[in-house]
C-alpha cells in the first residue's frame, strides 16, 4: 500500500485510540562539524557504555569509509536532520556516526547521547518481555486476548473505521480480512501479528491490535507494563539510560537528550518544519526512547543471554510456517527473512512526520545495524504489512552489501 494510505490509517487509528527557521536547509544538511565518528569516549559527561570498540582490519576500515560517505549523501537526500548510526560486529562497535543537528537553528549538534522515539522497534522489547513472563509462569501466551475489557468496543470501531488494519482491500487487489471481534484470539496470535480473519492463519502487520497487549497484561497481573519491561529487559541489560515512555522518571537521561521531531515540508523553502511530538506513552507497540548506543547495548544483551536464554531467543526469532509451506515473514515481535543465504532478524520504527529507525541483525554473521533519525526520512515505502524485505530499503541494503554479503 502507498505511504499516504498507510499514513492515513495510522493517524486515524492514533487519533481515535489513544518554530521559525533561521538557517537554510542546505546549511543544515551540509553541516560537516559533526560528520566525524563520535563515541562516548569523546563525551566527558557521558558515563561509559559497556561496549568495546573494534580494532578494524584494513578491509573493514575501507567499508566503513564507504558507508560513512553513503550516510552523508543519504541524510541529505532523505532530509534526516539528526541522524545516528551504529554498526557492530560480534558485539564490538565498528562504526558510530552522529550527524547533523537536533534543532532547526543548528545550535544543538547530534551527539552519542542524542535519543529518539524508536517507535515500533519497541515491539522487540515487548516480545522479550512476554516470552520471559511466560517462562516464569506469569502469563500463558495461549490465553485469550479478547478477554481485554474494552476489546469489543475497540474491535467494533477498528472494523468499521475504513482503515486497512480493520480489514479491506490492498492497492494490488489483495483482500485483508477483518480481525474476528468475537474471539478467541490468543496472545501468541497477537504477538505474531496473525489476527486477521481466522486467528493464526496468516501474517498481516497490525500495530493497533499489537499495542493492546500491554493493556491485557496490566489487567491480568498486579504490575504496570513499564514495570514488567524494566524487570525483564531494561534492568537485566543494564539499560538504565533508556526511557520506557515519556513518563518514566528512571529514564530521565534519555528524555533530556530527546531530539525534537521534524516533518518534511516541501511547501517551505528549507524543506523541514518542527513537528508535533507524537504520543510517547509506553505501550506494547511503541514508546521506548533511546540512543543508538543504548540499542547497541540491548543488542549485545540479547546475544549474550542476559535477557532471554538462547533457547527462548530462538523461539522469539522462529516464525510459523504458512499454508504454502514457507516460513512467515514475522516471528514474535520481529521480522525474519533469509537474504542471499543469511538469516536476518529486524524491526523498523516509524512515526509519521516525526521519527524513524532500523534495528537489523544478521545473527549468524555477527553484524548489527542501528539507525535512528528525528524525521521519517529513514522510512521508505516498501510493503511491511505482508512481507519481510528489508533489502529493498536503501540504507539496510547498503549495509548488507558492504558488511554482510560476503561475511563468513
Amino acid at each position: 500500500m502507498s505511504k499516504q494510505l498507510f499514513l492515513n490509517s495510522i493517524l486515524l487509528a492514533v487519533f481515535s485510540l489513544g518554530g521559525c527557521s533561521t538557517i537554510s536547509n542546505a546549511d543544515l544538511l551540509n553541516a560537516n562539524s559533526k560528520q566525524s565518528v563520535a563515541t562516548d569516549k569523546d563525551n566527558k559527561d557521558l558515563k561509559p557504555y559497556p561496549l568495546a570498540y573494534a580494532n578494524n582490519s584494513p578491509s573493514v576500515v575501507k567499508k566503513v569509509e564507504q558507508f560513512r560517505e553513503f550516510l552523508k549523501e543519504y541524510r541529505q537526500e532523505n532530509l534526516v536532520l539528526s541522524f545516528s548510526v551504529a554498526v557492530l560486529k560480534d558485539g564490538e562497535v565498528v562504526m558510530l556516526e552522529n550527524i547533523g543537528w537536533q534543532d532547526h537553528d543548528a545550535e544543538e549538534p547530534t551527539t552519542a547521547q542524542t535519543s529518539y522515539l524508536v517507535a515500533s522497534i519497541t515491539k522487540t522489547f515487548t516480545a522479550a518481555t512476554l516470552l520471559a513472563m511466560e517462562a516464569d509462569g506469569h502469563i500463558n501466551l495461549d490465553d485469550d486476548f479478547t478477554t481485554l475489557s474494552d476489546w469489543e468496543g475497540r474491535c467494533e470501531w477498528l472494523t468499521s473505521a475504513g482503515i486497512i488494519f480493520g480489514g479491506g482491500v490492498m492497492e494490488d487487489g489483495r483482500e485483508i480480512k477483518a480481525p474476528r471481534c468475537e474471539g478467541p484470539i490468543s496472545l501468541r496470535n497477537v504477538l505474531q501479528n496473525r489476527v486477521q480473519g481466522e486467528p493464526g492463519s496468516s501474517f498481516f502487520y497490525n500495530p493497533i491490535v499489537f499495542g493492546r497487549l500491554s493493556n491485557w497484561v496490566e489487567e491480568n497481573t498486579d504490575r504496570t507494563w513499564r514495570d514488567w519491561v524494566r524487570s525483564y529487559v531494561l534492568d537485566p541489560a543494564g539499560l538504565d539510560r533508556v526511557a520506557a515512555g515519556w513518563r518514566d522518571a528512571e529514564g530521565a537521561e534519555a528524555l533530556t537528550h530527546l531530539a525534537p521531531p521534524f516533518r518534511h515540508a516541501p511547501e517551505d523553502a528549507d524543506g523541514l518544519e518542527p513537528s508535533i511530538l507524537p504520543n510517547t506513552e509506553l505501550n506494547a507497540s511503541s514508546g521506548i526512547i533511546a540512543n543508538v548506543l543504548d540499542l547497541a547495548q540491548y543488542s549485545n544483551a540479547l546475544d549474550d543471554g542476559k535477557i532471554l536464554s538462547p533457547e527462548l531467543r530462538e523461539t522469539m526469532w522462529t516464525p510459523e510456517v504458512d499454508k504454502d509451506g514457507a516460513p512467515a515473514p514475522y516471528a514474535k515481535g520481529w521480522f525474519v527473512q533469509n537474504w542471499e543465504g543469511h538469516r536476518l532478524v529486524w524491526h523498523s520504527g516509524w512515526w509519521p512526520d516525526a521519527y524513524a529507525g532500523i534495528f537489523l541483525k544478521a545473527p549468524e554473521d555477527g553484524w548489527t545495524l542501528i539507525a535512528l533519525g528525528n524525521t521519517d526520512g529513514i522510512r521508505h515505502d516498501i510493503d511491511t504489512l505482508t512481507k519481510a524485505q528489508i533489502e529493498k530499503s536503501p540504507l539496510p541494503s547498503k549495509f548488507l552489501d558492504l558488511f554482510v554479503k560476503d561475511s563468513k
